[in-house]
């Protein structure tokens, strides 16, 4: 028999945790109040479905060194997990920041201070000056965003008195200098456009030679399409600028777990996560970035180009795994 410990606001949330887990033939144990909410104990014969051991091999290396009390036991700690498996997070990462962050609780019982602690122990953020030191070369699967980050990016350095110039690299022949165009009225002069490889590199070349930034609006590459990765590798090996991915937070984490593994695999090292603003289950992008060790350089988080970005940090990441409020809200006062 598997047991394990549950911890929500109220009974019935969490007996529906337990049932949503265990199944429906789960047994209940026990259940008491606590500050803060409530704790059920359940169990099953089942071991199979998603069943995991009532103390993780995490709490078991604790015991032995004589540390804190159960965390499982831990209602903070518990609402942290819940939070994240209710943004479809897997449920490892959800386990592996509530644990990270459960050493917070004996300093805070705000749990948007704990997620953030335990978010900081597993993920890198490293946000992308507004004139960057390297042209930026943004990627992603289609229809994730780049085009209106290109933007974004291109207002942002205007608004501190910087410019850099928008690239359409329209290698596909999908018009990506209108699309931009579309979005930068006031920036249509800087916006410059080239269709084949060749046209590209040397407009870069000459951008530098003026003292521009880029930031290059690639076409759309598909992570699970062996030639189109093989492509951008290509390219990445001979175009001096620095891959950043634009990764919607919409899709099934498991798709972007492999996507976000794909395109670390050929160079990526940063991302901007993007349709904060319409997704309501977040986790799942969140984790996929940081199982492939991509680091988080800047949240989208509304659909309007100006300040578009904010600059990613483990604070306003939970904010917007603890809240179901907007994420322009969740996110009031980022710079």
């Amino acid at each position: 028999m598997r047991m394990k410990m549950f911890a929500a606001d109220t009974f019935e949330a969490a007996k529906a945790a337990i049932f949503a887990e265990m199944g429906e033939d789960a047994i209940i144990l026990s259940e008491r109040e606590v500050p803060g909410g409530v704790e059920v104990r359940a169990a099953t014969d089942k071991l199979g479905g998603g069943m995991v051991p009532s103390e993780p091999r995490f709490l078991t290396r604790m015991h032995a060194t004589g540390g804190h009390a159960r965390a499982n036991e831990n209602p903070m700690r518990n609402r942290i997990r819940d939070a994240l498996l209710w943004h479809g997070a897997p449920p490892r990462f959800a386990d592996r920041v509530a644990d990270a962050g459960a050493p917070m609780t004996a300093r805070s019982q705000d749990p948007a201070d704990i997620m953030a602690s335990g978010l900081d122990a597993l993920i890198t953020c490293d946000p992308i000056p507004a004139m960057p030191t390297r042209d930026i070369l943004l990627v992603g699967p289609p229809g994730h965003g780049r085009t209106a980050t290109a933007a974004k990016m291109t207002r942002r350095a205007a608004v501190t008195n910087t410019e850099i110039m928008p690239v359409a690299a329209d290698l596909d022949a999908t018009a990506g200098g209108a699309q931009l165009a579309a979005y930068l009225e006031l920036e249509q002069r800087q916006i410059r456009s080239a269709s084949t490889p060749d046209a590209l590199f040397e407009l870069l070349r000459n951008a530098r030679k003026e003292g521009y930034r880029c930031v290059i609006d690639l076409p759309a590459i598909v992570p699970f399409d062996e030639e189109d990765m093989a492509s951008l590798k290509d390219l990445i090996a001979v175009i001096d600028a620095e891959p950043v991915l634009v990764m919607s937070a919409e899709g099934h984490p498991d798709d972007q777990a492999e996507a976000a593994r794909a395109f670390a695999a050929v160079g990526v090292r940063r991302a901007i996560l993007t349709k904060l603003d319409v997704t309501r289950r977040r986790g799942g992008a969140v984790a996929a970035l940081s199982g492939a060790g991509i680091a988080f350089s800047h949240l989208a988080v509304t659909p309007f180009i100006g300040g578009g970005l904010v600059p990613a940090a483990p604070a306003r990441l939970s904010k917007i795994l603890l809240e179901e409020a907007p994420a322009d809200i969740a996110l009031r006062g980022a710079a």
